[in-house]
This record gives C-alpha cells, sequence and structure tokens, in this order.
C-alpha cells in the first residue's frame, strides 16, 4: 500500500468528482493501484488561479477500466471517506518555498510523476 497525491482542478479534461472518482491516463495506473485501500490527498495544481493547494482526503476502494473512455482508468473512492479540509493548506511558504519538499521531483519541480 501507498499513501499518493491526486491531482484535480475543476477545468481538467478528466470527468473526476473527487467524492466519487479520480479519471487517470494509464501511465499512473501502478502508482495508483498502489493506493488502493489507502488515503489519498487531492491538490491543485499551482497554475489554477485562486488555487486551494491540499484541499481534502480520500480512501481509494478500486482501480477499474472506465468503461465510458477508452484507454483511461477510475479509481473509485470508498464512499462517505472523502473528506473536504475545513482550511486547505498552500503550496507554498509566503516566500515562494514549497513546504512539503516529497512532492517535488528530480528536477525540483512538481509534476503528476514525482
Amino acid at each position: 500500500m501507498a499513501f499518493g497525491f491526486f491531482i484535480h482542478r475543476s477545468d481538467s479534461i478528466y470527468d473526476d468528482t473527487p467524492a466519487e472518482r479520480y479519471q487517470f491516463p494509464p501511465q499512473y495506473l501502478s502508482r495508483v493501484r498502489a493506493c488502493i485501500g489507502n488515503w489519498i490527498v487531492y491538490y491543485e495544481p499551482r497554475k489554477v488561479p485562486g488555487t486551494r493547494g491540499y484541499f481534502a482526503v480520500a480512501e481509494v476502494d478500486q482501480v477499474v477500466v472506465d468503461p465510458s473512455a477508452p484507454g483511461v482508468y477510475l479509481a473509485l473512492i470508498e464512499p462517505g471517506s472523502y473528506l473536504d479540509f475545513p482550511n486547505p493548506v498552500p503550496f507554498a511558504d509566503v516566500d515562494g518555498a514549497v513546504i512539503e519538499r516529497g512532492v517535488l521531483n528530480e528536477a525540483g519541480r512538481i509534476s503528476g510523476r514525482a
């Protein structure tokens, strides 16, 4: 089992409903499967105007092929497990430094593969 971060933005090309499902491409399949039965943290990318940063948690129940979209998968969220944070947690401190260094990739950037 692993803990994970799911990137979500309201203008995404993916058909996400954070409390129910997270749609993702095949390159993330092994990472998302490792989260089954465990908790993930949702966050909005810094590119989103007025980003909420880290905004919720949920438990991943299962991963399935998306029957409505070829070539993508769905992480199904355990019903009732989705919890919005009362106060979203920002990415960076007042100086702009990323608070959680563990989400940075080798280049020192936040990415979906980090």
